[in-house]
């Protein structure tokens, strides 16, 4: 039998008329609540719910196939859509295909949901709301997920009445967290939900207010107590993720890690493995490779080899995301290119289409590609680039698709993509073998203009519609702006690149859809997103609340050093002054080293040596305030800091930039572009035999050899 983590009996003899509990597929427990004594349950926050128009019937209420949705959507979520039990339509090209079969499986769970969270009498069934709108509240935030519902408003409804509301559902399920239930004896009440049901909506509620660090105690809590659920697992790596707290995802991983070993069959493998084990493996290797700690990244490199060799589909995706940390920190570029560019490699995540999570794996890949400085290594990360150009172009979060009215207008016409028919591959043989449906589709006026009427939008979209194609969320504009950044800085794209425009309009119009009522901005709980949209936007426009010094400083430099590049702006780069990039270079170096850096007021010459801005708000009380993880952060810091450097040219200036680089070489030293930047420091030092060696292990790990992966 499958074990269960759960430790509230399953058993409904206690539970009064109304209550019912099923096993999911990992045999946790899903409590369903309908027609109930409303006098029975105490304790609910009814402040929370928000009645819609919709009236559900009894007959709707079908637990069966609630649960069956939650199961499949479980296994969605926790492989990134690799293991789903839908095959999306491949009309539209692989990236679309994983996208729709996502869509399909997540509509369906989202239908179920609305039913049993409806907002309207005392009917829930929590974890359903949790699987449907958790994830992404922990990636993208409440403002992302009222962007969503504006676009299902316009959606047509499953059921007479409103369309479902994301924002309604997670609402209704958390005012449950709480609540109470009488059984037969009256004078003794109990929890509603099972404890790890009430951990999960304690969470959620959280997420609703953004409040990831809140959700993030919730998350671990669980994992303590329930380390079998995945779910819980899945979402606390991604609350870490978007915290930027790689202590926090190695924290949830350790939690569980020993749990699921022994559920591999045992020490000495007696027994079979349980259901699941394979991508637990995988996502307890994303939580240990966070952190840029080599003997955490061979731990997690060993489970991610065996969690490939025996399930490529379904854990292939996480495995690829722990890959991308594990190789990363090593400097182990062409590896990286081969597991997240090159064509075996990308099999692994292809299909993991929920929340365009093959999109961000392709980002990673480009940052590799440039790593690994092969020839036409730009041409080659700018294609894989253009995957989060074309996000933004087909969701109306361009320049141009802004102008147009936005994704609201934009994705009016987007459909799910449909299948390539058999008349589609046949027209190319149609001359030859008179294909008779040819004919006919040729002779009809009607049947030519099938696929255009279908694509103009006569009927409303449908949630499938709405579900496939996303707008970009502030993780994916985030990768974006990494992978752009790094192809600028090696002049493998201009800075009034349209690209650059592109990405500066929807970083604006992301921030533009605010809700009146919020006292945060929209991806103000993401430092992360915080540091790349400051390259672009003013940092004040940014926050509301005060963040501690280090972010703050790092969001400056990035914010002087992208109006130095005129990043986004049509006019060329003007020439700039040493003095200006010195700026940037201090306040980089602050962030970089959290704030405990000290600088000599005078220059060289100075008598007076002091800690800058020492004394300033939470550089004693939070001295490593966490941004992001290791290898993301890098992508800002380390090569933002180092350029800046070089474009001062003075020796302190230098001398940090070769300090930079030697930490690299010492750490990463597989990484043929750190080798090639620690040789041009060294000859802007006048250390030329240096310089030449280090040129030649540039070249020897492979730099300047190979082909374009197009």
């Amino acid at each position: 039998r499958r074990f269960s983590t759960d430790r509230q009996n399953n058993n409904e003899s206690y539970l009064p008329h109304g209550v019912h509990r099923q096993s999911d597929f990992f045999g946790e427990a899903i409590t369903f609540v309908n027609a109930i004594d409303e006098s029975l349950i105490t304790s609910i926050d009814k402040s929370m719910q928000i009645p819609c128009s919709n009236q559900n019937t009894a007959a709707q209420h079908d637990i069966a196939k609630a649960v069956e949705s939650f199961d499949g959507m479980a296994l969605c979520i926790v492989s990134r859509g690799a293991s789903n039990l839908h095959t999306g339509n491949d009309g539209d090209g692989p990236d679309a295909k994983a996208m729709h079969s996502s869509a399909m499986t997540w509509s369906e769970l989202l239908r179920c949901a609305s039913v049993w969270n409806d907002g309207n009498g005392q009917s829930t069934s929590p974890m359903l709301a949790v699987a449907a709108v958790a994830p992404l509240l922990a990636q993208g935030g409440k403002d992302y997920v009222h962007r969503i519902d504006k676009l299902l408003s316009a959606t047509q409804s499953p059921t007479p009445g409103t369309p479902p509301s994301l924002w309604k559902i997670a609402n209704h399920a958390a005012s449950f967290r709480d609540a109470f239930v009488s059984g037969t004896n009256d004078d003794i009440a109990t929890p509603l939900l099972t404890p790890r049901e009430r951990f999960h909506l304690h969470a959620l509620s959280m997420l609703i207010q953004n409040n990831h660090r809140c959700a993030m105690g919730a998350y671990l809590r669980l994992l303590e107590l329930y380390p079998g659920d995945l779910l819980g697992l899945s979402l606390a790596l991604d609350v870490a993720y978007s915290l930027g707290d790689g202590e926090a995802a190695r924290a949830a991983a350790t939690n569980v890690s020993t749990y699921w070993s022994e559920r591999d069959g045992g020490t000495l493998r007696l027994h079979p493995a349980q259901s699941g084990q394979t991508l637990a493996s995988s996502l307890v290797a994303v939580g240990l490779s966070s952190s840029s700690a080599l003997s955490r990244a061979a731990t997690a490199e060993t489970l991610v080899e065996m969690a490939i060799s025996r399930d490529p589909d379904g854990a292939g995706g996480t495995s690829v995301w722990a890959l991308s940390n594990i190789l990363g920190s090593e400097g182990r570029s062409s590896e990286m290119v081969s597991r997240l560019a090159g064509f075996d490699g990308t099999q692994l995540y292809q299909n993991c289409g929920f929340l365009n999570f093959h999109t961000r794996m392709a980002g990673y890949g480009g940052i590799a590609l440039l790593d690994r400085r092969g020839a036409a290594s730009e041409r080659s990360a700018l294609r894989l680039y253009d995957g989060f150009a074309y996000l933004l172009d087909y969701s109306g979060n361009n320049a141009q698709g802004i102008n147009n009215g936005g994704e609201e207008v934009v994705l009016r016409d987007m459909r799910v993509p449909r299948s390539v028919v058999r008349d589609a591959v046949g027209s190319i043989f149609s001359g030859w073998f008179g294909n008779d449906d040819a004919k006919e589709k040729e002779n009809d006026p009607s049947l030519q203009n099938q696929d255009t009427v279908q694509r103009k939008g006569q009927k409303p979209r449908t949630l499938e519609d709405t579900l496939c194609w996303l707008p970009p969320s502030p993780i994916l504009l985030t990768q974006a702006t990494s992978l752009l950044f790094r192809l600028t800085l090696v002049d493998g794209v201009s800075q009034s690149d349209h690209r650059w425009v592109d990405l500066k309009a929807a970083w604006k119009y992301s921030l533009e859809m605010e809700n009146e009522a919020n006292t945060q901005k929209p991806f103000e709980f993401m430092p992360m997103a915080l540091l790349a949209s400051s390259l672009l936007l003013d940092p004040e426009t940014l926050h509301h609340e005060q963040f501690p010094l280090q972010l703050e400083i790092a969001m400056q430099g990035l914010n002087k050093m992208g109006k130095l590049l005129k990043l986004g702006q049509s006019q060329d780069r003007t020439s700039t002054t040493a003095s200006e990039w010195n700026e940037v270079m201090r306040d980089l170096a602050q962030a970089r080293d959290s704030c405990q850096r000290w600088e000599m007021p005078d220059g060289m010459e100075s008598t007076t040596y002091s800690p800058t801005r020492s004394g300033d708000r939470n550089s004693k009380s939070n001295p490593k305030y966490p941004i992001g993880w290791d290898f993301d952060v890098r992508q800002f810091l380390e090569h933002g800091l180092c350029y800046a450097a070089v474009q001062v040219g003075d020796y302190e200036s230098l001398c940090l930039a070769r300090a930079i680089c030697s930490e690299g070489t010492t750490l990463r030293q597989n990484c043929p572009e750190l080798w090639w930047r620690y040789s041009v420091v060294l000859d802007m030092l006048g250390d030329e035999v240096a310089a030449e060696n280090a040129r030649a292990a540039s070249v020897s790990l492979g730099s300047g050899e190979g082909g374009s992966t197009n």
